[in-house]
């Protein structure tokens, strides 16, 4: 069974745990002061290929490092192999210092990732993380055939809403198992998360997020909101869906195409538009969903 980790995307105290390489972060790269910012990675694993990509950043005070402009520079072995654009999502997140994107990694190793950030007040700013990139991922990753899982839905004998869903009010993503998804060929969208319980403190703005979503594609994919433990709560046992597809951090989102195949996922906060992104790239059955051009 899985022991659920803290992600390190939080408060402030957090985020600094992450750049001493502590937290969620650590296993895909630990944090670094070299420069004028701590670039916090906050991937729990990077795979061979396309990544969405997370990191924070905090300035030399250990402050947060928020509404920049931040540009993400992939070195390998001293040589800069790309250069990506990120984007702040703190204003949907409490203001969290947390930048988004995509990375594309032609093979496994070390890689040194330098961010440039242009603060609002037009000043610049430099700072790097080592990460592992690696083929081999404990949660099940893009391109791969999701587990059928039969897990617990709303229609079960003796099941209220209760048993599935931590969310105050809780949503209505509870009416198709995966395994029944998988042989409609039906395309979905798996959300993994406990907003009642949601140790990242993200999970709640994520399923705002997902109901924006849903207003423009819940009749073409399929939403299931999965909880990490069954019935909801710390003390529970672990959801057998989340520990199938190798999950041991929340809130997670999968996009599944109609034949079956994961398309996109998505580890801790994201905003509408990269959803939809992946959306529209699962429906057209891209794998992956989106097209990373590596600078």
């Amino acid at each position: 069974m899985p022991s659920l980790r803290r992600p390190a995307l939080l408060a402030l105290a957090t985020l600094v745990l992450a750049a001493c390489g502590q937290g969620a972060g650590a296993q895909s790269g630990s944090g670094s002061a070299g420069g004028d910012l701590t670039v916090a990675p906050q991937n729990s694993t990077l795979l061979v290929g396309v990544d969405r990509i997370s990191i924070a950043l905090l300035d030399s005070r250990q402050q947060p490092v928020n509404d920049a402009r931040v540009t993400l520079e992939i070195d390998s072995n001293g040589t800069a192999i790309a250069s990506r654009p990120l984007d702040w999502i703190g204003p949907t997140y409490d203001n969290k210092p947390v930048y988004n994107g995509t990375a594309k990694f032609a093979q496994s190793g070390t890689y040194t990732l330098v961010a440039h950030a242009t603060m609002p007040d037009g000043s610049t700013r430099t700072g790097r993380a080592q990460v592992s990139v690696t083929t081999h991922s404990p949660e099940l990753p893009v391109g791969f055939n999701p587990p059928s899982v039969s897990q617990r839905i709303i229609t079960d004998p003796n099941t209220k809403i209760t048993d599935l869903d931590s969310g105050v009010p809780p949503d209505d993503w509870h009416t198709l198992t995966i395994a029944q998804g998988l042989a409609q060929h039906r395309p979905m969208l798996l959300y993994f998360g406990e907003p009642g319980f949601c140790m990242s403190a993200v999970c709640g703005p994520v399923v705002s997020i997902l109901k924006q979503l849903c207003t423009s594609y819940c009749d073409k994919l399929t939403f299931e909101h999965i909880e990490v433990r069954t019935p909801p709560g710390a003390e529970g046992p672990f959801n057998p869906a989340y520990v199938a597809f190798g999950l041991t951090s929340e809130p997670w989102i999968y996009f599944v195409n109609a034949a079956g195949v994961v398309a996109d996922r998505f580890e801790g906060p994201v905003t509408l538009d990269e959803l939809k992104g992946a959306a529209d790239g699962t429906l057209a059955g891209r794998v992956p969903a989106v097209d990373v051009t590596v600078g």
